[in-house]
């Protein structure tokens, strides 16, 4: 069997066309530029006269870009999409019904919200990791969260004082609480209705569905919130000067999970785990009930918390150390990237029998 994996730029790729591999199937690389996600007509072309070329059997990425699915449709041969990542605004396009797609995401509420546009064919499955060798960076701290773009998400200028005044009493009354999402609960009809006018969301495909204005709200003040806590969790990393940024295993790696994501486990965590890395964290649901906590991962509640427990597990390292090798442990028993490779074939296969 032939498998065709289409770079975007996700760290997962590489991990899964290994794994493949050792499943003994032959495994090739379509990395063209893409220059649009929706309707790059070369893009189509290049990766049908590549499919047919090299005589593939199904096609992978990670995440799910609707030309893929275009050039799939075309050549009838399955798309394996699995979105790892904390933006699904592609899943809005009307590609999502191409009865060749197998769409896995990693967020459950998400794969919940879309089944019904494909049903059989979009499924809720949580990343896998490799037990990996990261190269170390001894005696630093970073962010295991290594992507800091946002879906673009803007208020317009020249809303009224008290609706940015609003907004931003939302914002920081949600980012006070972790593990419970209220926000739902706490805007009135009314309100809603005011900040559908001043949002402007991201440009969307001519096909694209029409997003719930209670998503792009949620989207919206969700996105903000993840990004001041990551900018602030840096800036405390920072003032201890002994911040790392970029790739590789600190000794103390910081998970900012995006408040978007609530029951779903983040791929960037579990591949520092994975790899034998200690993990402080702040706290979410599925977290929470996937790890022993204190034992296999360190939960924080807030930023002060955060710094504390960074400098309380600097200086002890036995602690530190076995908390790491219980998270690796944790990480190889029940987040096996070949276990969830697995899970992806016998999906796709029993969808074929269909």
């Amino acid at each position: 069997m032939r498998a065709v994996i289409c770079k975007v730029g996700q760290r997962m790729e590489t991990a899964v066309a290994e794994e493949l591999r050792r499943e003994a199937l032959e495994v090739g690389e379509f990395a063209r530029i893409l220059k649009d996600k929706d309707y790059d007509v070369e893009y189509i072309q290049a990766l049908s006269d590549y499919i047919k070329e090299y005589g593939a059997d199904m096609v992978w990425s990670m995440e799910y870009i609707p030309v893929i699915s275009r050039a799939c449709l075309v050549e009838k041969v399955p798309y394996v999409a699995w979105i790892i990542g904390e933006s699904w605004n592609t899943l809005y396009s009307s590609t999502i019904q191409n009865p060749w797609n197998f769409v896995f995401v990693a967020e459950g509420h998400i794969a919940e919200r879309f089944w019904k546009k494909n049903p059989g064919h979009i499924f809720y499955l949580p990343p896998g990791a490799k037990a990996d060798v990261l190269s170390e960076v001894p005696g630093t701290v970073g962010l295991c969260n290594w992507n800091m773009e946002y879906p673009v998400y803007y208020m317009k200028e020249d809303c009224s004082e008290y609706m940015k005044g609003y907004v931003r009493g939302l914002i920081e009354a949600q980012q006070r609480v972790y593990g419970y999402h209220f926000l739902p609960n706490l805007i009135t009809k009314k309100r809603k209705t005011e900040l559908g006018k001043i949002l402007l969301e991201p440009m969307r495909g001519k096909d694209y569905y029409q997003k719930n204005l209670q998503v792009r709200i949620d989207d919206f003040l969700c996105d903000t919130i993840t990004r001041n806590e990551r900018e602030e969790a840096v800036q405390i990393m920072k003032d201890m000067e002994i911040f790392h940024e970029g790739d590789g295993l600190c000794t103390v790696n910081v998970n900012v999970a995006s408040r978007k994501c609530r029951t779903g486990i983040p791929y960037d965590m579990l591949r520092v785990m994975g790899a034998g890395g200690f993990v402080i964290t702040n706290y979410q649901d599925k977290i929470a009930s996937s790890f022993v906590i204190g034992e296999e991962i360190v939960v924080y509640e807030d930023m002060k918390e955060l710094q504390d427990k960074i400098e309380y597990y600097l200086e002890h390292e036995e602690e530190r150390k076995q908390i790491a090798i219980r998270g690796r442990r944790r990480v190889k028993e029940d987040f096996s990237l070949q276990q969830r490779v697995g899970d992806v074939f016998y999906a796709v296969t029993e969808g074929l029998r269909r």
